[in-house]
């Protein structure tokens, strides 16, 4: 990117981690003088702000729930339209639901929606604008002074409340600057001093550790040492952001980029800290945190890689499926000629411990598998759960996630039954099952085993051993192999002593399901129609049908959950065939046959493409 720098290497390439002021001059252009720059006006323009900076999961569920949108002009209107008042009632309630409905509570106290005043006036020149967003700063700051304890007595005054009004009215500050008044500008400023006292005494005095909340309380510091150098603590501000930053690009995130606390939806959230951290530095002529180079580019190619057809990310643990490709072009304009661009691939991440296979055509199938190397806090109890899509379609879903305040979150969506899992002898999760909202986290000993995409036969297994507490002292392990455009097998091979009961759980979209009991197979219909079958039907003893929840846009629905019951002694093998209808030419034929010990499926394309597999104890093999 800039010449006569050092550099680093990451995966085979060369980053360049240029001086500040050369990001600076690079980027920015910016006049003389001592004025600090607010570097994101360059955004303003092509994103809305909820678009530019991804929520945290609580904030998006609530924005969802009650906005439905990201769009600034949509968040004007349904605020100026009484939404505040119908919800927190008049006068406004600010901590209404601070002991029933907490993150409805904290959203209003974040402030998401203000900004998108802000930039409605920078857009338009509206003076309306600020005189709404001013009226609404002006009440909260009389009825929410900061006393001695307001940190301990009420939320307003602690956590990310403090940090994301601290980032949301620097927004308000510079995208309204042209035309707020010298008092309206003094009375923002006074508040941000009482806010940068509880992030230096909050966040700043903290022991250092891997929560996204510690991160983003850091990016507040550095937004409020960095556009406010009048604070008293601007320096002090400065200097501990990037102590905590430093921290987390080194220790809340693995080798392979992704973040210890597994979770995909937080991830833009998290990757917009460390841009925007990078971008706040380098146009003042600071120098960012160590290593923001190599790590941004790690996080584009997680997020790359991970990125289901819809262009989300997928819903694994507490996760919405927040989009991605604002934050990938994002951070590859800063990367600039180190930018992340092409198709996507397959990939595999070892320490993270998730993978994902994909079509070489990019049109097909998208397979992602998760372990669930870690269960508790923010991750759920689907072990060697996956995802799968295809033409763009999902076929076997994550249930996602909820509003954390909605008790669906712990009765239905963190459970063992709402994942593409299996429940041994009945056993599920005890920890994420019960009534508890947060429970400890859990290092497991699921892992991937086997990678192999790109193949004729795209293969890839996980094993969940018999000391996993949820096994029933059975070895479980579980391979997916996908066979061309056409088909898809599931196995699972159960290794074990005495008799076990075995219930294989597959979760879909809304759609309508029907069984045939004979045949042990499903015909799903949604725009499209799938049909899963069992290799061997004599090893089913049925298929049952029940309901289940999905996450769709934050809203809960209902869908369809299939149980396939197996009871066996000692190794038991299960193959699920998941053949989905191609295009226009419809749903395609499956004879399945035995021959000595193997069994032999034949798919027939309504195209009149046929495919012939082999299914035995060796696994599966295409037959020419």
């Amino acid at each position: 990117m800039v010449t006569g720098t050092a550099g680093v290497a990451l995966g085979g390439l060369f980053i360049n981690a240029a001086p500040a002021d050369a990001f600076k001059r690079l980027f920015f252009n910016p006049v003389s003088g001592d004025s600090p720059i607010f570097p994101f006006l360059k955004y303003v323009t092509r994103y809305n702000i909820g678009e530019y900076i991804p929520k945290d999961q609580g904030g998006k569920f609530i924005q969802m729930a009650l906005i439905h949108s990201e769009e600034d002009e949509k968040i004007v209107a349904a605020v100026r339209g009484g939404l505040i008042r119908e919800v927190y009632g008049e006068p406004i309630g600010w901590a209404k639901y601070e002991k029933s409905e907490i993150e409805k509570s904290v959203w209003l106290n974040r402030f998401y929606f203000l900004p998108s005043f802000a930039r409605m006036y920078h857009l338009t020149g509206d003076r309306s604008y600020l005189d709404d967003m001013m009226r609404i700063i002006r009440q909260w700051i009389a009825d929410n002074p900061r006393l001695p304890d307001s940190h301990r007595t009420t939320y307003n005054w602690r956590d990310m409340q403090v940090a994301w009004r601290s980032i949301h009215f620097s927004w308000c500050y510079y995208l309204g600057e042209k035309g707020l008044t010298s008092e309206e500008k003094s009375l923002i400023i006074d508040s941000l001093k009482e806010h940068a006292h509880i992030l230096i005494t909050g966040f700043g005095e903290a022991k250092l550790n891997e929560f996204n909340h510690q991160s983003h309380g850091a990016l507040a510091m550095l937004y409020l040492g960095v556009l406010f150098p009048m604070l008293d603590e601007a320096a002090q501000l400065q200097s501990k952001a990037v102590t905590i930053l430093n921290h987390h690009l080194d220790k809340a995130f693995y080798a392979d980029g992704g973040n210890v606390e597994q979770m995909f939806g937080y991830y833009p959230f998290e990757t917009h800290l460390f841009r925007d951290a990078f971008l706040l530095c380098t146009a003042n002529g600071l120098e960012p945190p160590v290593n923001s180079l190599p790590m941004l580019r790690k996080m584009v190619q997680f997020l790359s890689a991970v990125e289901r057809p819809d262009g989300t990310v997928p819903q694994v643990n507490d996760s919405y499926e927040m989009p991605v490709q604002p934050t990938i072009d994002t951070v590859n304009e800063i990367l600039g000629a180190m930018a992340l661009i092409g198709k996507r691939e397959s990939v595999y991440f070892p320490d993270t411990q998730v993978a994902v296979m994909r079509d070489k055509d990019q049109i097909g199938w998208y397979l992602l598998a998760n372990p669930a190397s870690v269960i508790g806090a923010h991750a759920h109890a689907g072990r060697l759960g996956f995802e799968m899509w295809h033409a763009g379609a999902p076929l076997i879903i994550e249930s996602g996630c909820c509003n954390y305040d909605d008790p669906a979150l712990v009765s239905w969506y963190r459970t063992t039954r709402a994942h593409n899992t299996v429940v041994i002898d009945g056993l599920t999760e005890t920890a994420t099952s019960s009534r508890l909202l947060w429970v400890p986290r859990r290092e497991t000993p699921n892992r991937i085993t086997s990678w192999e995409p790109d193949q004729d036969l795209s293969y890839m297994a996980m094993i969940s051993p018999p000391e996993e507490v949820t096994n029933s002292s059975v070895r479980w392990t579980r391979a997916i192999t996908i066979v061309s455009d056409s088909v898809a097998v599931i196995s699972d091979t159960f290794e074990a002593e005495g008799e076990h009961n075995y219930e294989i759980l597959l979760h879909f979209p809304p759609s309508s399901v029907t069984v045939d009991q004979s045949r042990k197979a499903l015909t799903v219909k949604s725009k499209s129609v799938t049909e899963v079958l069992a290799a061997d039907k004599e090893l089913i003893n049925e298929i049952g049908l029940s309901t289940g929840l999905v996450s769709i846009s934050g809203i809960s629905r209902e869908a369809p959950v299939a149980s396939f019951m197996v009871k066996g002694t000692g190794t038991v093998r299960s193959h699920l065939i998941v053949v989905p209808s191609t295009g226009e030419t419809g749903t395609p034929k499956v004879k399945i046959s035995k021959k000595r010990e193997s069994i032999l499926i034949n798919v027939r394309g309504g195209d009149g493409s046929k495919c012939r597999l082999s299914i035995s104890d060796r696994g599966v093999t295409l037959v020419k």
